[in-house]
């Protein structure tokens, strides 16, 4: 999708705050910062053949040990609709070193993915993610969301410091001000290398939740701050910014691995 202006990310900023894999966030005690995540574009003609494949794949990895859980999601917007994203979340960069030791010492999950779903891929990318639980809210009924409704803010060369005052006070307005409720969850992330890039993700048990909430994020901050100063803050958001793209992504049980819960 193409980046969108200025005008619209207040708009979206305004709204996106009424509406992963699965997290609970206890009171005390935060998950592991990091998630990582595969994004697969089956080859042309292959699509039926690679989520079989996958979805075989993922019940190898659950009956031969795999420490992470892995899960898919597809996109339901745009043009690259028959792209697969699979995720794993939530824990440390030393995780990381001990998960590539137990992939060295299971070769035999490498092969069994060479040999069953890399001939269905044309092309991989690979991501990690930095969650920011401090400025996230995840209430106990988002375990149960189906749809992840994620913006990615494309943040301006050197404007990281402004963008990042602006996104602190507005996130700890909304969880110190009573935005945040058991209908409002949110998790913001950070994408590690590349260009800057930031997230937020909502969860939805279903489409109908998409619907506006009567009272909106800008008249919540309006109130809390007076308008004056409300659209001076999402207005330093915005313009520390050069675009936004917009995605909802649908949990693919099929695809992913089974919990072990």
């Amino acid at each position: 999708m193409k980046t969108r202006p200025t005008t619209f990310l207040l708009s979206i900023l305004a709204a996106l705050f009424f509406l992963l894999p699965a997290v609970t966030m206890a009171q005390d005690e935060s998950p592991p910062p990091l998630a990582e995540m595969w994004l697969a574009t089956p080859k042309a003609g292959h699509g039926s053949e690679f989520k079989e494949a996958l979805a075989r794949h993922m019940k190898f990895r659950a009956e031969n040990g795999d420490p992470r859980e892995w899960q898919a999601y597809t996109p339901l917007l745009g043009e690259n609709l028959n792209q697969v994203g699979i995720r794993s979340c939530c824990f440390n960069w030393a995780d990381v070193d001990s998960y590539r030791t137990w992939g060295q010492n299971n070769s035999k999950i490498s092969e069994h993915f060479d040999e069953h779903v890399a001939p269905h891929a044309e092309h991989w990318a690979h991501y990690f993610e930095t969650l920011h639980w401090n400025h996230s809210h995840w209430a106990d009924g988002a375990d149960d969301a189906t749809l992840y409704a994620v913006t990615e803010f494309h943040i301006k060369p050197g404007h990281e410091a402004d963008f990042r005052a602006a996104r602190d006070k507005l996130l700890q307005i909304a969880l110190n001000q009573g935005w945040a409720n058991d209908d409002r969850s949110w998790i913001w992330s950070t994408t590690v290398g590349g260009s800057p890039r930031e997230s937020i993700i909502i969860p939805h048990p279903n489409f109908a939740s998409m619907d506006r909430d009567e009272d909106s994020f800008s008249r919540f901050l309006s109130r809390h701050m007076g308008d004056e100063a409300a659209a001076a803050l999402l207005k330093k958001f915005a313009s520390s910014t050069t675009g936004s793209e917009f995605q909802i992504w649908e949990h693919q049980k099929e695809l992913s691995m089974e919990s072990g819960d």
